[in-house]
Protein backbone atom coordinates (compact mmCIF):
# COMPACT_ATOMS: atom_id res chain seq x y z
CA UNK A 1 0.00 0.00 0.00
CA UNK A 2 1.39 3.79 -0.67
CA UNK A 3 2.13 5.63 1.38
CA UNK A 4 0.01 8.39 2.84
CA UNK A 5 0.99 11.78 2.25
CA UNK A 6 -1.37 14.48 2.88
CA UNK A 7 -2.71 15.12 6.58
CA UNK A 8 -6.12 13.89 6.04
CA UNK A 9 -4.67 10.28 4.36
CA UNK A 10 -2.26 10.03 7.68
CA UNK A 11 -4.92 10.57 10.17
CA UNK A 12 -7.34 8.25 8.53
CA UNK A 13 -4.92 5.60 8.74
CA UNK A 14 -3.71 6.18 12.23
CA UNK A 15 -7.73 6.03 12.84
CA UNK A 16 -7.67 2.67 11.10
CA UNK A 17 -4.98 1.73 13.17
CA UNK A 18 -6.64 2.24 16.12
CA UNK A 19 -9.56 0.94 15.05
CA UNK A 20 -7.83 -2.60 14.01
CA UNK A 21 -5.63 -2.42 17.67
CA UNK A 22 -9.06 -2.17 19.48
CA UNK A 23 -10.16 -5.34 17.71
CA UNK A 24 -7.18 -7.33 18.15
CA UNK A 25 -6.92 -6.23 21.89
CA UNK A 26 -10.73 -6.76 22.96
CA UNK A 27 -10.31 -10.17 20.84
CA UNK A 28 -7.41 -11.71 21.98
CA UNK A 29 -6.40 -9.33 25.24
CA UNK A 30 -3.80 -7.14 25.72
CA UNK A 31 -0.69 -9.25 26.41
CA UNK A 32 -1.70 -11.82 22.87
CA UNK A 33 -1.93 -9.35 20.83
CA UNK A 34 1.00 -8.74 18.18
CA UNK A 35 1.90 -5.57 16.01
CA UNK A 36 1.62 -7.95 13.12
CA UNK A 37 -1.89 -9.08 13.68
CA UNK A 38 -2.81 -5.56 14.10
CA UNK A 39 -1.64 -4.68 11.13
CA UNK A 40 -2.99 -7.43 9.25
CA UNK A 41 -6.57 -6.78 9.93
CA UNK A 42 -5.62 -3.38 9.46
CA UNK A 43 -4.73 -4.57 5.42
CA UNK A 44 -1.12 -2.82 6.66
CA UNK A 45 2.03 -4.09 6.57
CA UNK A 46 3.55 -3.98 10.58
CA UNK A 47 6.44 -1.51 9.01
CA UNK A 48 3.48 0.81 8.32
CA UNK A 49 2.47 0.74 12.25
CA UNK A 50 5.43 1.47 13.43
CA UNK A 51 5.36 4.73 11.25
CA UNK A 52 2.51 5.59 13.46
CA UNK A 53 3.73 4.17 16.83
CA UNK A 54 6.71 2.58 17.93
CA UNK A 55 5.18 0.23 20.11
CA UNK A 56 2.19 -2.18 21.06
CA UNK A 57 1.89 0.19 24.61
CA UNK A 58 2.38 3.72 21.96
CA UNK A 59 -0.83 2.04 20.41
CA UNK A 60 -2.87 1.49 23.87
CA UNK A 61 -2.17 5.18 25.01
CA UNK A 62 -3.79 6.55 22.13
CA UNK A 63 -6.66 4.01 22.31
CA UNK A 64 -7.02 5.75 25.90
CA UNK A 65 -6.68 9.10 24.67
CA UNK A 66 -8.43 8.92 21.57
CA UNK A 67 -11.52 7.39 23.18
CA UNK A 68 -11.48 8.43 27.13
CA UNK A 69 -10.64 11.83 26.85
CA UNK A 70 -13.64 13.29 24.54
CA UNK A 71 -16.28 11.31 26.72
CA UNK A 72 -14.10 13.19 29.88
CA UNK A 73 -14.37 16.37 28.68
CA UNK A 74 -18.28 16.06 28.16
CA UNK A 75 -18.83 14.80 31.16
CA UNK A 76 -16.66 18.09 32.85
CA UNK A 77 -18.90 20.57 30.25
CA UNK A 78 -21.43 18.81 32.33
CA UNK A 79 -20.55 19.35 35.77
CA UNK A 80 -19.48 22.76 34.79
CA UNK A 81 -22.24 24.18 32.90
CA UNK A 82 -25.06 22.84 34.93
CA UNK A 83 -26.52 25.51 37.27
CA UNK A 84 -28.26 23.02 39.70
CA UNK A 85 -27.41 19.06 41.02
CA UNK A 86 -30.75 18.27 39.42
CA UNK A 87 -30.10 19.79 36.26
CA UNK A 88 -26.68 17.77 36.24
CA UNK A 89 -27.73 14.56 37.02
CA UNK A 90 -30.56 14.67 34.69
CA UNK A 91 -27.91 15.81 31.67
CA UNK A 92 -25.61 12.93 32.89
CA UNK A 93 -28.47 10.40 32.92
CA UNK A 94 -29.31 11.20 29.10
CA UNK A 95 -25.61 11.42 28.23
CA UNK A 96 -24.17 8.05 29.50
CA UNK A 97 -26.89 5.40 27.72
CA UNK A 98 -25.54 7.44 24.54
CA UNK A 99 -21.79 6.82 25.63
CA UNK A 100 -22.07 3.83 26.38
CA UNK A 101 -24.05 1.92 23.48
CA UNK A 102 -22.19 4.26 20.22
CA UNK A 103 -18.59 4.54 21.63
CA UNK A 104 -15.60 1.82 22.08
CA UNK A 105 -14.80 3.07 25.76
CA UNK A 106 -16.86 -0.13 26.89
CA UNK A 107 -14.48 -2.30 25.15
CA UNK A 108 -11.39 -0.29 26.63
CA UNK A 109 -12.62 -0.55 29.80
CA UNK A 110 -12.69 -4.56 29.61
CA UNK A 111 -8.97 -4.52 27.77
CA UNK A 112 -8.45 -2.52 30.64
CA UNK A 113 -9.21 -4.37 33.37
CA UNK A 114 -8.83 -7.71 31.92
CA UNK A 115 -5.46 -7.29 31.43
CA UNK A 116 -4.45 -5.01 33.88
CA UNK A 117 -1.70 -6.53 35.77
CA UNK A 118 0.10 -6.66 32.67
CA UNK A 119 0.80 -2.87 32.16
CA UNK A 120 0.44 -1.56 35.65
CA UNK A 121 1.98 1.53 35.03
CA UNK A 122 -0.59 2.60 32.49
CA UNK A 123 -3.33 1.26 34.64
CA UNK A 124 -1.97 3.87 37.44
CA UNK A 125 -1.74 6.86 34.76
CA UNK A 126 -5.40 5.91 33.35
CA UNK A 127 -6.62 6.23 36.90
CA UNK A 128 -4.79 9.49 38.02
CA UNK A 129 -5.32 11.10 34.84
CA UNK A 130 -8.63 9.96 33.42
CA UNK A 131 -10.77 8.27 36.44
CA UNK A 132 -9.69 10.88 39.31
CA UNK A 133 -10.38 13.74 36.36
CA UNK A 134 -13.98 12.96 36.52
CA UNK A 135 -14.11 12.57 40.15
CA UNK A 136 -12.59 15.56 40.50
CA UNK A 137 -14.91 17.44 38.25
CA UNK A 138 -17.98 15.61 39.82
CA UNK A 139 -16.58 16.55 43.41
CA UNK A 140 -16.71 19.72 42.52
CA UNK A 141 -19.30 20.32 41.33
CA UNK A 142 -21.12 18.81 44.74
CA UNK A 143 -19.29 21.50 46.56
CA UNK A 144 -20.49 23.92 44.93
CA UNK A 145 -24.01 22.06 45.52
CA UNK A 146 -23.06 22.44 49.20
CA UNK A 147 -22.21 26.02 49.08
CA UNK A 148 -25.55 27.06 47.14
CA UNK A 149 -27.32 24.44 49.70
CA UNK A 150 -28.62 22.37 47.35
CA UNK A 151 -27.70 19.07 49.71
CA UNK A 152 -25.29 19.60 53.38
CA UNK A 153 -22.10 18.96 53.56
CA UNK A 154 -20.60 15.60 53.35
CA UNK A 155 -18.12 13.47 52.05
CA UNK A 156 -18.25 15.11 48.27
CA UNK A 157 -15.45 12.71 47.12
CA UNK A 158 -17.00 9.20 48.15
CA UNK A 159 -20.60 10.86 46.69
CA UNK A 160 -18.70 11.67 43.34
CA UNK A 161 -18.24 8.05 42.90
CA UNK A 162 -21.77 6.91 43.71
CA UNK A 163 -22.55 9.30 40.97
CA UNK A 164 -20.03 7.39 38.62
CA UNK A 165 -20.17 4.00 39.76
CA UNK A 166 -23.34 2.99 37.57
CA UNK A 167 -21.42 4.00 34.32
CA UNK A 168 -18.34 1.92 34.95
CA UNK A 169 -20.95 -1.17 35.22
CA UNK A 170 -23.55 -0.24 32.70
CA UNK A 171 -20.39 -0.22 30.54
CA UNK A 172 -18.48 -3.00 31.53
CA UNK A 173 -22.04 -4.98 30.98
CA UNK A 174 -21.95 -3.26 27.52
CA UNK A 175 -18.46 -4.78 26.98
CA UNK A 176 -19.23 -8.30 28.27
CA UNK A 177 -23.16 -9.08 27.30
CA UNK A 178 -23.75 -6.37 25.05
CA UNK A 179 -23.76 -9.03 21.97
CA UNK A 180 -27.04 -11.20 23.97
CA UNK A 181 -30.40 -9.59 22.99
CA UNK A 182 -31.63 -11.08 26.25
CA UNK A 183 -29.00 -8.96 28.72
CA UNK A 184 -29.63 -5.76 27.11
CA UNK A 185 -30.65 -3.22 29.87
CA UNK A 186 -33.36 0.11 29.78
CA UNK A 187 -30.21 1.97 30.50
CA UNK A 188 -32.73 5.40 29.93
CA UNK A 189 -34.68 4.02 33.28
CA UNK A 190 -31.80 3.16 34.72
CA UNK A 191 -30.16 6.08 35.13
CA UNK A 192 -33.60 8.15 36.05
CA UNK A 193 -33.95 6.13 38.74
CA UNK A 194 -30.46 5.93 39.46
CA UNK A 195 -30.87 10.04 39.43
CA UNK A 196 -34.18 10.13 41.25
CA UNK A 197 -32.36 7.81 43.99
CA UNK A 198 -29.14 10.30 44.01
CA UNK A 199 -31.50 13.18 44.78
CA UNK A 200 -33.72 11.73 47.44
CA UNK A 201 -30.95 10.74 49.40
CA UNK A 202 -28.98 13.85 49.07
CA UNK A 203 -31.70 16.09 49.85
CA UNK A 204 -31.57 17.54 53.45
CA UNK A 205 -35.16 15.80 53.93
CA UNK A 206 -33.67 12.71 53.13
CA UNK A 207 -30.20 12.75 55.16
CA UNK A 208 -32.06 12.90 58.05
CA UNK A 209 -33.94 10.09 57.81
Amino acid sequence: MRRARSEDAKDERRQLLLSAALDEFFERGFSAARIEDIAQRASLSKGTVYLYFDSKEALFLALIEDLATPNIEQIEQIAAAAPSLREALDRLAVFAPVMIRTSNLPRLMKVLIGDSHTFPDIIRDYRKQKIERILGALTAFLDRAVDRGEIPPQNTSLTARLILAPIVLSGMWQAVFGRDADAEIDLEALFRLHTDLLLKALSPEGTKS
